[in-house]
C-alpha cells in the first residue's frame, strides 16, 4: 500500500482509538498527550499508523477501512441554476443577494465537475444577482 494523504475522518479514527486505549489503561496519559498532538498534525497514513502501532490488536487502525469521502449531490447543479434564475429578478428586491449566496453554496456540493453545466450557470448567476443587489442597494441610498 503506498502511502496517501490523510484527512479529519481519518484523524478523528485514529484519535478515537486512542481515547480507547486511554480509557482501558492500555495507554498513559502523557503518552496519550503526545500521540494525538502528533495526530492532529499528521499528513499522512503512515504518520498515523506509527501511533497505533503498538497499541493491541483491536485498537489498530486500518486505513483501508476509513470512511470514504461523502459522495458529490447530483441535484445540487440543478439546485443552483434555479436559485441563480430566481435571483436575478429578486435583487432589485434586495433578496437576490441571498437567493444567489444560496446558488453559490450549492454550485460548490456538485463534486467539482468540470466544464459548463448546471452548476457553473448557478454560480455564474448568483454572483451577477449579488453584484446587482449591492447596486441596487446603493441605488436606493443615494436616493435618500
Amino acid at each position: 500500500m503506498r502511502d496517501e494523504r490523510i484527512g479529519t475522518v481519518h484523524r478523528t479514527q485514529v484519535i478515537d482509538l486512542l481515547n480507547q486505549a486511554l480509557a482501558e489503561g492500555t495507554l498513559p496519559e502523557p503518552e496519550y498527550d503526545n500521540r494525538v498532538v502528533a495526530v492532529s498534525s499528521a499528513t499522512y497514513a503512515s504518520d498515523l499508523l506509527g501511533q497505533v502501532q503498538d497499541l493491541p490488536p483491536r485498537l489498530q487502525w486500518d486505513p483501508r477501512n476509513a470512511a470514504p469521502p461523502t459522495p458529490p449531490d447530483k441535484n445540487a447543479g440543478r439546485s443552483a441554476l434555479v436559485l441563480g434564475i430566481l435571483a436575478i429578478p429578486f435583487s432589485f428586491c434586495l433578496l437576490g443577494g441571498l437567493l444567489g449566496i444560496a446558488a453559490i453554496v450549492l454550485s460548490t456540493r456538485t463534486g467539482g465537475t468540470h466544464g459548463v453545466g448546471p452548476a457553473l450557470i448557478g454560480r455564474v448567476l448568483g454572483i451577477v444577482s449579488i453584484v446587482l443587489t449591492i447596486g441596487a442597494a446603493a441605488a436606493l441610498l443615494s436616493l435618500r
